[in-house]
This record gives C-alpha cells, sequence and structure tokens, in this order.
C-alpha cells in the first residue's frame, strides 16, 4: 500500500470521527472523503481518461459534421480554441467550485490537448513548407508547463514533459543531420544533463516552492529518474562517442565506466529511499538496478562463454524464478505483518 493510500485511510477515519461527534453532516464528510480515495483501484483514474476521451471524440464529431458546411481551416481552429477555452473553464470551475478536482483535473488536460492540436493546425495551416517540425514541438512545451503552473494540475505538466522530450530528441537530431534521433550517440549524455537538471526541479519544488505547486515534485522526480537511468542504460550498451557515420565500434572501457556509474546510480537511489522512506525512490533504484545487471551479464560475460549458452539461459531463468518467489514472499510478509493493509479502515 502506497503512503498516499494510507494517509487517505487516516483521513477518511478522522472525518468519520467528526460525523459521529456531529460537527460534519454526512453529505459534508461524505463531499470530502471523495478528495482522499482508500481502494486499491482508484476510480478517479477512470473518470479521468473517460472524460479526456468522451471530450475529444466529441469535439471530433462536431468538427466531421460541420466540415462539408464551412472551410475545413477555420473550422478546426475555431473548434480547437473553443475546446481548450471550454476544457480548461469548465474543468477550473468544478475543481474550485463544485469540488470535483478528478473531474476537472482531466477537462484542463482534455484543454490542453486541444491547445496542441490548435498549435498543429495554425501550424500546417500557414506552413512556410521548410518541415522543421521539432520547434513546434517545444513552443508546445512551453505552452503546456505555462498552462501547467497556472492551474496547477501534474497531468498537465506530465503531458507538458512528454513533449519536451520529444521535442529535445528530435531538434538535436535535425540539426545535426544524422536522422538517428534519440538514437545517435552523444544524445544519452545530453539526456542525462536534462534528467540532472529535471531533479533539481523536483528538489525545489519538494523543499522550497511549495503551495499549489508542492505536488509538481513528484512528476519532475518521476521524469528525471526515469531520463537519467534510460541515458546511462544507452550508455551502458554503446558508450560515448561522436561519429558521424553512426558506426558502432567496441567500446568496452566506456561501456563498464557507464554501466559502474549507471549501478552507483541505482544504489544512491535506494540507500537515500531507504533513508528518507521514499517508496518512489526505492521503486526506480530497485528496478534499474536489476536491469543493469543482467545488461553487465549479457555485455560482458555472455560474450565471453558463448559455448556455454544453456549455461547462460538456466542463471538468468532461475535468477528470474528467485526474484518473483522473494518478492512474492516479501510482499506477502508485509500483508502479515500489518493486516491494516489488507482493506481500507472503516
Amino acid at each position: 500500500m502506497s503512503p498516499r493510500r494510507r494517509e487517505n485511510q487516516r483521513v477518511v477515519v478522522e472525518l468519520d470521527e467528526l460525523v459521529a461527534r456531529q460537527i460534519l453532516t454526512p453529505g459534508q464528510a461524505n463531499t470530502l472523503k471523495e478528495r482522499y480515495p482508500t481502494t486499491a483501484w482508484d476510480v478517479l483514474a477512470l473518470v479521468r481518461s473517460v472524460t479526456v476521451l468522451g471530450v475529444l471524440t466529441a469535439m471530433a464529431g462536431l468538427v466531421i459534421l460541420a466540415r462539408e458546411h464551412m472551410n475545413w481551416w477555420l473550422m478546426a481552429e475555431a473548434a480547437l480554441g473553443v475546446a481548450f477555452l471550454v476544457g480548461v473553464g469548465l474543468g477550473y470551475w468544478l475543481k474550485h467550485y463544485r469540488a470535483m478536482p478528478a473531474l476537472g483535473e482531466a477537462l484542463e488536460l482534455a484543454g490542453a490537448v486541444a491547445l496542441q492540436g490548435l498549435t498543429v493546425v495554425l501550424a500546417t495551416h500557414y506552413s512556410s513548407g521548410s518541415e522543421h517540425w521539432p520547434p513546434l514541438i517545444g513552443v508546445d512545451a512551453l505552452l503546456l508547463t505555462a498552462l501547467a503552473y497556472l492551474v496547477a494540475n501534474r497531468l498537465v505538466l506530465w503531458y507538458g514533459c512528454a513533449n519536451f522530450f520529444f521535442y529535445f530528441g528530435a531538434e538535436t537530431g535535425y540539426v545535426s543531420g544524422w536522422g538517428a534521433y534519440y538514437l545517435g550517440m552523444t544524445y544519452p549524455v545530453r539526456f542525462l544533463a536534462v534528467g540532472a537538471a529535471t531533479l533539481l526541479l523536483a528538489w525545489l519544488h519538494a523543499l522550497v516552492i511549495r503551495g499549489r505547486w508542492a505536488s509538481f515534485s513528484r512528476v519532475y522526480a518521476h521524469f528525471g529518474l526515469l531520463v537519467t537511468n534510460l541515458a546511462l542504460w544507452f550508455l551502458s550498451l554503446f558508450g560515448y562517442y561522436e561519429n558521424l557515420d553512426i558506426s558502432w565500434s567496441d567500446t568496452q572501457g566506456e561501456r563498464l565506466v557507464f554501466s559502474l556509474l549507471w549501478a552507483a546510480l541505482a544504489g544512491a537511489c535506494l540507500y537515500a529511499g531507504a533513508r528518507m522512506g521514499l517508496q518512489l525512490l526505492r521503486s526506480y533504484g530497485l528496478t534499474f538496478l536489476i536491469i543493469n545487471i543482467y545488461t553487465f551479464y549479457f555485455q560482458f560475460v555472455v560474450p565471453h562463454s558463448g559455448e556455454l549458452w544453456f549455461l547462460h539461459l538456466l542463471l538468468c531463468g532461475g535468477s528470474l524464478l528467485w526474484l518473483g518467489f522473494y518478492l512474492e514472499r516479501r510482499h506477502s510478509s508485509t500483508r502479515r505483518d500489518q493486516p491494516d493493509r489488507l482493506a481500507p479502515q472503516a
């Protein structure tokens, strides 16, 4: 059970106690409980998904219906502009005046999607023919990030981070002329720098930038850890070099250094997560440490003993079975020692 779910259960118990003392009415308590889900399966995730899909489908239907009666470009631009304004405005109203934050955030995300659709349609309509499309994704990333801060919506911030990821890889590939985009050998180092900067943002939002933007810390932490670990994974596979022909050469020493650096990062995440009680750090550290071990094994052990392929298969399969058995036993032991995790508190 996540720490957030345990905290929600404590809040629900306190709300029930306030009802028993007649400080709150049952209706008021139920309204507040909607903000603190305690079930293992969060129905709010389905609410967000269905709302976003419904808004986008409805807008697509309206655009198709009016296509035969109006100029396509003007109709598309007007529809997307209206969808953006309605999504963000209605989402803000539901969050702040109707106590429906899940539905409100989903509508704001739908508005963000409409905003990016509007920029794409405008760029296509008034295209100069350069076909240099990555800057458009960069502009969208800036607009979405600004919108996320304006409405304090983590879903929109995630969307902005995804756009930045695609922009950064595509633009560096376009400028270099390699055509390799994300797989160019120097690109993982650039993503490594971006990951470090994003983790700094996560730290700032956790300790310095509080208030309505404090929750952005987890978004930046997830994005920074993911990008950093993926960058080190690519570097441990290929090493670092700058070759315009993009012809891979064996750089075993460099790959070994990056593998050790990657293992050090995973170990640091495990240590920091254990010291500070952060499940997020422990999860990333354990997951990528396991991937690191298997990557190391198949890079530096298997190539030098190919005749023992059956032994490698046995070791790999057996270790995976042991890992699954160990994790299942640990999970069962935790549930047995802490029965409050078996069901939400009454």
